[in-house]
């Protein structure tokens, strides 16, 4: 009678590790080990400032892709809208006026609202398929982007330095500097977005964002306004971009209407990577931040491995592929495992 006892400990353990998050975190902490034993000085302070500074850009997109990639949809546009946010940042403030800094933050957070609700009323409302929205709007938005600052440049007040380095702040606290050059501001910025993502994954309209990815009709026929659900997912998106933007603003003291061609990919990568299925309604946002992390360290491994530059693209997208390829692999064979047992 003992031997069908199921202990409910052990039984839980074995879910966890049928989850498709699982591998991801075995991916990551190969990734780890493996830049720790290629850089000496990984774990050193000045280096995880670094790698902070570094990856925070990616995590922040990769979490806002990550919901709208979960509510059923995809935004092919986060590069455009990047650079539209750093080049309306940038118009706006005059260096001998600290005030206007102020003004560009509620302008640019006016115009990620807005970028939010158009690509979410075309998804939403107009029924247009994700990827032709916001590859038509990617267009719109680099063509504003490049009418505000058609070559890279701008200016930006002294203070908004402080969300790259917060020793810029010459009025702030010892205190506040050293813990500043302990945890840079961009790690401040991505809690910022791991506490948004808690807030919203509470609420009604979070929960909706799975239903709806994983079938909009079902969705719809049980009440829930789809519509209204997948332009709230591309709004939150565009509040990550528009954090992203407050980095990169403070970090080159410039805007650049091409400087987030490459980021667009890269976070969707990233997202996939993290275990997010692109059909929709599977996944963690929290394991984004994962891909995003994988992703990074891609380029660092082939950066201390010293391999060619002549290879450094093939080497690292074979090892984004072996990363997604192992993820799918792994939750495969759980999916299998489960059926045969269930069937047994």
């Amino acid at each position: 009678m003992e031997s069908g006892i199921v202990d409910p400990r052990r039984a839980a353990l074995k879910k966890y590790l049928a989850r498709p998050e699982f591998s991801v975190l075995i991916i990551l902490i190969a990734m780890l080990a493996m830049s720790a034993a290629l850089q000496n000085n990984f774990f050193q302070p000045k280096s995880i400032v670094r790698n902070i500074n570094a990856f925070a850009p990616l995590i922040l997109l990769a979490m806002g892709q990550a919901i709208i990639i979960i509510s059923g949809g995809l935004d092919l546009s986060t590069g455009a809208a990047l650079s539209l946010y750093t080049c309306v940042l940038t118009s706006v403030m005059k260096r001998g006026d600290p005030v206007t800094g102020v003004y560009a933050l509620l302008l640019a957070f006016v115009v990620a609202i807005a970028t939010g609700v158009v690509n979410g009323a075309g998804i939403g409302y107009l029924r247009i398929p994700p990827v032709i929205v916001t590859f038509a709007t990617s267009f719109i938005w680099l063509g504003a982007a490049l009418f505000l600052r058609p070559t890279p440049g701008g200016e930006s007040v002294q203070w908004f330095k402080s969300f790259y380095d917060v020793s810029a702040l010459s009025q702030a606290p010892a205190a506040a500097k050293w813990l500043g050059s302990i945890l840079p501001p961009a790690f401040w910025l991505i809690v910022i977005g791991v506490l948004f993502w808690g807030f919203l994954s509470r609420t009604r309209t979070g929960r909706y964002f799975y239903a709806v990815g994983s079938n909009n009709e079902s969705a719809f026929e049980n009440g829930i306004n789809t519509a209204r659900v997948q332009m709230y997912a591309a709004i939150a998106n565009s509040v990550y971009i528009f954090l992203a933007a407050l980095f990169f603003v403070g970090q080159n003291q410039s805007g650049d209407a091409r400087m987030g061609d490459p980021l667009t990919l890269k976070a969707i990568a990233a997202v996939v990577v993290g275990g997010i299925a692109l059909s929709g309604g599977r996944g963690s946002v929290y394991f984004a931040i994962a891909g995003a992390l994988i992703m990074s360290l891609v380029n660092k491994i082939i950066f201390f491995a010293n391999i060619p530059y002549a290879y450094q693209t093939l080497v690292g997208g074979a090892i984004v592929i072996f990363a997604i390829a192992s993820s799918q692999a792994y939750t495969l064979y759980n999916r299998r495992s489960t059926s045969r047992l269930k069937g047994g």
